[in-house]
Protein backbone atom coordinates (compact mmCIF):
# COMPACT_ATOMS: atom_id res chain seq x y z
CA UNK A 1 0.00 0.00 0.00
CA UNK A 2 1.42 3.33 -1.02
CA UNK A 3 1.89 6.06 1.58
CA UNK A 4 -0.32 9.09 0.79
CA UNK A 5 1.60 12.08 -0.56
CA UNK A 6 0.39 14.35 2.28
CA UNK A 7 1.76 11.92 4.90
CA UNK A 8 5.16 11.83 3.16
CA UNK A 9 5.23 15.62 2.95
CA UNK A 10 4.37 15.88 6.67
CA UNK A 11 7.15 13.45 7.62
CA UNK A 12 9.67 15.43 5.53
CA UNK A 13 8.64 18.67 7.26
CA UNK A 14 9.02 17.07 10.70
CA UNK A 15 12.51 15.81 9.84
CA UNK A 16 13.55 19.17 8.42
CA UNK A 17 12.18 20.94 11.52
CA UNK A 18 14.32 18.67 13.72
CA UNK A 19 17.41 19.39 11.63
CA UNK A 20 16.78 23.14 11.77
CA UNK A 21 16.17 23.23 15.53
CA UNK A 22 19.15 21.06 16.41
CA UNK A 23 21.55 22.35 13.80
CA UNK A 24 21.03 26.11 13.63
CA UNK A 25 22.46 26.78 17.07
CA UNK A 26 26.10 26.63 16.01
CA UNK A 27 28.30 29.70 15.90
CA UNK A 28 31.27 29.12 13.67
CA UNK A 29 32.63 26.87 10.97
CA UNK A 30 36.04 26.22 9.51
CA UNK A 31 36.95 25.50 5.94
CA UNK A 32 38.27 22.09 7.06
CA UNK A 33 34.80 21.11 8.27
CA UNK A 34 33.00 22.13 5.12
CA UNK A 35 31.58 19.55 2.75
CA UNK A 36 30.35 21.30 -0.38
CA UNK A 37 27.11 20.36 -2.06
CA UNK A 38 27.79 17.56 -4.50
CA UNK A 39 26.02 18.97 -7.53
CA UNK A 40 27.28 18.90 -11.13
CA UNK A 41 28.08 22.54 -11.64
CA UNK A 42 29.64 24.16 -14.69
CA UNK A 43 32.74 26.30 -14.78
CA UNK A 44 32.66 29.93 -13.72
CA UNK A 45 33.26 32.42 -16.48
CA UNK A 46 35.46 35.46 -16.13
CA UNK A 47 33.92 38.82 -15.38
CA UNK A 48 34.29 41.43 -18.06
CA UNK A 49 37.49 43.43 -17.79
CA UNK A 50 35.41 46.56 -18.26
CA UNK A 51 33.45 45.87 -15.09
CA UNK A 52 35.72 47.39 -12.46
CA UNK A 53 35.01 47.57 -8.74
CA UNK A 54 33.86 51.06 -7.92
CA UNK A 55 36.23 52.94 -5.58
CA UNK A 56 34.23 52.67 -2.37
CA UNK A 57 35.52 51.94 1.14
CA UNK A 58 32.43 49.80 1.75
CA UNK A 59 33.81 47.18 -0.61
CA UNK A 60 36.52 46.45 1.97
CA UNK A 61 33.94 44.56 4.03
CA UNK A 62 33.18 41.96 1.37
CA UNK A 63 35.09 39.37 -0.67
CA UNK A 64 36.75 41.14 -3.60
CA UNK A 65 36.17 38.06 -5.73
CA UNK A 66 33.84 35.09 -5.57
CA UNK A 67 35.17 32.59 -8.05
CA UNK A 68 36.00 34.76 -11.04
CA UNK A 69 33.25 37.26 -10.31
CA UNK A 70 34.57 40.59 -9.06
CA UNK A 71 32.79 42.77 -6.53
CA UNK A 72 31.08 45.58 -8.41
CA UNK A 73 29.24 47.66 -5.82
CA UNK A 74 27.81 47.64 -2.31
CA UNK A 75 24.44 49.00 -1.17
CA UNK A 76 23.84 49.70 2.52
CA UNK A 77 21.88 51.71 5.08
CA UNK A 78 18.23 52.57 4.33
CA UNK A 79 18.54 51.72 0.66
CA UNK A 80 19.62 48.15 1.38
CA UNK A 81 16.99 47.70 4.10
CA UNK A 82 14.29 48.99 1.77
CA UNK A 83 15.28 46.43 -0.88
CA UNK A 84 15.34 43.55 1.61
CA UNK A 85 11.98 44.48 3.15
CA UNK A 86 10.42 44.78 -0.30
CA UNK A 87 11.69 41.32 -1.22
CA UNK A 88 10.04 39.83 1.87
CA UNK A 89 6.89 41.91 1.55
CA UNK A 90 7.20 43.17 5.10
CA UNK A 91 9.51 44.95 7.52
CA UNK A 92 11.98 42.52 9.02
CA UNK A 93 13.41 42.50 12.53
CA UNK A 94 15.90 45.21 13.39
CA UNK A 95 19.25 44.58 11.72
CA UNK A 96 21.82 46.22 9.45
CA UNK A 97 21.52 45.12 5.84
CA UNK A 98 24.13 45.05 3.10
CA UNK A 99 23.80 44.10 -0.57
CA UNK A 100 26.81 43.34 -2.76
CA UNK A 101 26.61 42.97 -6.54
CA UNK A 102 29.16 40.79 -8.30
CA UNK A 103 30.11 40.96 -11.96
CA UNK A 104 28.18 44.07 -13.01
CA UNK A 105 25.42 46.45 -12.01
CA UNK A 106 22.80 44.33 -13.79
CA UNK A 107 24.21 40.98 -12.70
CA UNK A 108 21.90 38.56 -10.91
CA UNK A 109 24.80 37.35 -8.76
CA UNK A 110 23.97 39.15 -5.53
CA UNK A 111 25.03 38.72 -1.92
CA UNK A 112 22.59 39.76 0.84
CA UNK A 113 23.95 40.08 4.38
CA UNK A 114 22.04 40.98 7.55
CA UNK A 115 23.88 41.75 10.78
CA UNK A 116 21.81 41.30 13.95
CA UNK A 117 22.43 42.55 17.47
CA UNK A 118 23.33 39.05 18.66
CA UNK A 119 23.52 35.43 17.55
CA UNK A 120 20.20 34.53 19.19
CA UNK A 121 18.24 36.97 17.01
CA UNK A 122 20.04 35.79 13.90
CA UNK A 123 19.29 32.17 14.81
CA UNK A 124 15.60 32.92 15.36
CA UNK A 125 15.33 34.58 11.98
CA UNK A 126 17.07 31.85 10.00
CA UNK A 127 14.84 29.23 11.65
CA UNK A 128 11.74 31.17 10.64
CA UNK A 129 13.05 31.53 7.11
CA UNK A 130 13.92 27.86 6.80
CA UNK A 131 10.59 26.64 8.15
CA UNK A 132 8.65 28.95 5.84
CA UNK A 133 10.59 27.77 2.80
CA UNK A 134 10.92 24.09 3.77
CA UNK A 135 8.32 22.75 1.34
CA UNK A 136 9.09 25.23 -1.41
CA UNK A 137 6.79 27.79 -3.00
CA UNK A 138 5.70 29.12 -6.36
CA UNK A 139 9.13 30.77 -6.61
CA UNK A 140 11.52 28.43 -4.77
CA UNK A 141 12.09 24.68 -4.80
CA UNK A 142 11.89 22.74 -1.48
CA UNK A 143 14.93 23.30 0.71
CA UNK A 144 17.85 20.94 0.86
CA UNK A 145 20.48 21.24 3.56
CA UNK A 146 24.06 20.39 4.42
CA UNK A 147 25.68 20.24 7.85
CA UNK A 148 28.86 22.31 7.92
CA UNK A 149 30.64 22.28 11.23
CA UNK A 150 28.05 23.29 13.83
CA UNK A 151 25.82 25.06 11.32
CA UNK A 152 23.16 24.01 8.85
CA UNK A 153 23.49 25.54 5.39
CA UNK A 154 20.41 25.65 3.20
CA UNK A 155 20.01 25.52 -0.55
CA UNK A 156 17.12 26.14 -2.91
CA UNK A 157 16.54 27.04 -6.55
CA UNK A 158 14.35 29.69 -8.08
CA UNK A 159 14.15 32.26 -10.88
CA UNK A 160 16.87 30.41 -12.76
CA UNK A 161 19.37 30.83 -9.90
CA UNK A 162 20.91 28.85 -7.06
CA UNK A 163 20.27 30.26 -3.60
CA UNK A 164 22.30 29.47 -0.49
CA UNK A 165 21.71 30.84 3.00
CA UNK A 166 23.32 30.23 6.37
CA UNK A 167 24.30 31.91 9.64
CA UNK A 168 27.65 32.65 11.24
CA UNK A 169 27.19 34.00 14.77
CA UNK A 170 25.00 37.12 14.43
CA UNK A 171 25.31 37.37 10.64
CA UNK A 172 22.90 35.90 8.09
CA UNK A 173 24.24 35.36 4.58
CA UNK A 174 22.16 34.76 1.44
CA UNK A 175 23.95 34.19 -1.87
CA UNK A 176 22.05 34.01 -5.16
CA UNK A 177 24.11 32.97 -8.15
CA UNK A 178 23.87 31.69 -11.70
CA UNK A 179 24.11 27.87 -11.64
CA UNK A 180 27.30 27.65 -13.70
CA UNK A 181 29.08 29.90 -11.21
CA UNK A 182 27.74 28.29 -8.04
CA UNK A 183 30.49 25.85 -7.10
CA UNK A 184 33.52 28.17 -7.21
CA UNK A 185 31.74 31.20 -5.76
CA UNK A 186 30.27 29.28 -2.84
CA UNK A 187 33.67 27.81 -2.02
CA UNK A 188 35.17 31.30 -1.78
CA UNK A 189 32.20 32.68 0.13
CA UNK A 190 32.52 30.08 2.88
CA UNK A 191 36.12 31.12 3.49
CA UNK A 192 35.28 34.77 4.14
CA UNK A 193 35.04 36.01 7.73
CA UNK A 194 31.93 38.19 7.94
CA UNK A 195 32.73 39.17 11.53
CA UNK A 196 34.39 42.24 10.02
CA UNK A 197 30.90 43.58 9.25
CA UNK A 198 30.16 43.99 12.93
CA UNK A 199 32.42 47.03 13.05
CA UNK A 200 30.75 48.48 9.99
CA UNK A 201 27.25 47.85 11.35
CA UNK A 202 28.10 49.55 14.64
CA UNK A 203 29.13 52.68 12.73
CA UNK A 204 25.87 52.91 10.77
Amino acid sequence: MKTPRKVCKFIIQILLFYIIVTGCSGTTHSSAEVTLFKIPFGHASKASKNEKVKPDENTNYFPKYLGELSLFKVILNEEATSVVNKMHGKKLDECENFIAHYGSNISKNILYVSVYENAEKAETNIKKMAMKMASGSSVYSPLTHSKMGDNVHFETEGMGLKHYFYRVDNVLIWWQVEPDKAETTLSDLLKFDFAILNDKANKQ
